[in-house]
């Protein structure tokens, strides 16, 4: 029995009217890409034509007989004259139809193995729920891949003069404003990373970037993969308490052991967050097409309550989940990047995703970070709009001290004490540069 969800005659049909009219390639490259292919020798061919197409040069089975000379997978259908009967063969039908019925057949055979995946995992009682979960919303995701918006440059200088008049200027945290005035409002579509080693304050940052936003009106969506949400709530709740100068230690609240003025100041923090536009998503596992469905669903709901959700923060990159299984390391966290990447135009957010830095930075006497070492991939430095680095050299002076401590290494610590560095290494529109904020350790909280 045939699969009505595999269309050859389709597969060649488009090759064919891409020899033909090298002018439908461009048209066709926004529709299709060469995975799109169920006969992987078409993928190859459709390859072909797009490197001598991209590179100026005629798309045709001459062109390109090079590629396949002695090329024993094309033997089956033929060998090198199948490419001179793939470009005799071109019907005529409408290119553009043709392309999107070789795409919608490859986006639901993906479903359907998504779907089949999920199935399979219902039956496996050793998988759990959220497994089972994060396989049908990767499956259901496929259908939000790789959209294309072709504009005119009219069309472009015109949505930016509407820019202008928006209200919609990005978000500010106000309560950091050396960041603010360094990094400027995090925008709608963007991706801003924000890495660090251990102890630099990644989370305490994220945290009081998130509140101050949220009491600034805007939505905030947490996404902590980390820690737990009661973990998290002891941090919020701590940096609410703190008013720049005093404040409920972060200890006492974690303990439990807040008593008499500590206790009345977190019962008035926990009123405080009633009206804040501020959600939590607390899991401790969570794949790229699960997020992208919980954006969505906070967002619908955000906006139910009056609100609109504008950034998205997650805790941390490196523990979100590819939608495809079996990769490698590096494959894997440039699969999230990217994905994030994509999410933030699809939905119309700021993303800031805190990101964990290399152990190369522990070996160096300067422990300023670069942009080499971002973990695991160099896909996030390309997909950021800005990466923003945290040191605290105070941190590292307090692992190192001497014995005795002289006075070279105390005057350095008075110098360093409560300091925390916001270094922006990457700002795709506009100028880097470094600018200095307090990290109150004892509150959980940083401020400007």
């Amino acid at each position: 029995m045939s699969d009505p969800l595999v269309n050859y005659e389709a597969e060649a049909e488009l090759l064919g009217s891409m020899m033909a009219a090298n002018g439908s390639i461009d048209r066709v490259a926004d529709i299709v890409t060469d995975a799109d292919f169920m006969e992987p020798v078409h993928g190859r061919i459709y390859s072909a034509l797009m490197r001598e197409a991209l590179a100026g040069r005629p798309a045709n089975a001459v062109a390109i007989r090079g590629h396949f000379e002695g090329d024993e997978s094309l033997a089956p259908l033929g060998g090198v004259v199948y490419l001179a009967r793939l470009h005799g063969s071109a019907s005529g039908l409408a290119t553009f139809d043709v392309a999107k019925q070789v795409a919608d057949l490859a986006t639901r055979r993906r479903m359907r193995s998504g779907l089949a995946a999920a199935s399979a995992a219902c039956a496996d009682l050793e998988a759990t729920l959220p497994e089972i979960v994060s396989y049908a919303d990767a499956a259901m995701n496929v259908t939000g891949q790789d959209s294309v918006s072709q504009l005119s440059l009219g069309q472009c200088i015109d949505e930016l003069f509407q820019s202008f008049d928006s209200k919609d200027h990005g978000v500010r945290c106000t309560v950091i404003p050396a960041l603010d005035d360094l990094l400027g409002p995090m925008k709608p579509k963007q991706l801003i990373i924000g890495a660090a080693r251990p102890g630099m304050g990644k989370t305490a940052l994220a945290v009081s970037y998130g509140l101050g936003a949220a009491m600034g009106g805007h939505g905030v969506l947490y996404v902590s993969l980390e820690m737990s949400g009661s973990e998290l709530a002891g941090r919020v709740i701590a940096d609410l308490c703190f008013d720049g100068q005093h404040g409920v230690p972060y200890a006492i609240i974690r303990d439990g052991a807040a008593r008499g003025r500590d206790s009345d100041a977190l019962v008035k923090a926990r009123h405080m967050v009633n009206d804040l536009p501020f959600t939590v998503v607390d899991t401790g596992s969570l794949s790229i097409g699960r997020l992208n469905m919980l954006i969505r669903r906070h967002a619908r709901r955000m906006a139910a309550a009056g609100h609109k959700l504008e950034l998205v923060i997650v805790d941390y990159l490196q523990l979100l989940s590819p939608d495809s299984k079996g990769r490698s390391q590096y494959e894997a966290v440039s699969e999230v990047s990217r994905s994030l990447k994509a999410m933030a135009k699809d939905n119309g957010v700021a993303v800031f995703a805190l990101a964990q830095l290399s152990r190369s930075v522990e070996s160096r006497a300067d422990k300023t970070p670069m942009l080499s070492d971002l973990r695991d991939s160099g896909q996030i430095e390309q997909d950021a709009d800005a990466v923003l680095f945290l040191l605290r050299d105070e941190y590292y002076l307090n692992h190192t001290a001497p014995e005795k401590r002289d006075a070279g290494w105390e005057i350095a610590m008075e110098a360093a004490r409560g300091k925390i560095d916001f270094i922006l290494a990457k700002r795709r529109n506009g100028v880097t540069g470094t600018s200095s904020g307090r990290f109150h350790g004892v509150y959980q909280a940083v401020r400007g």
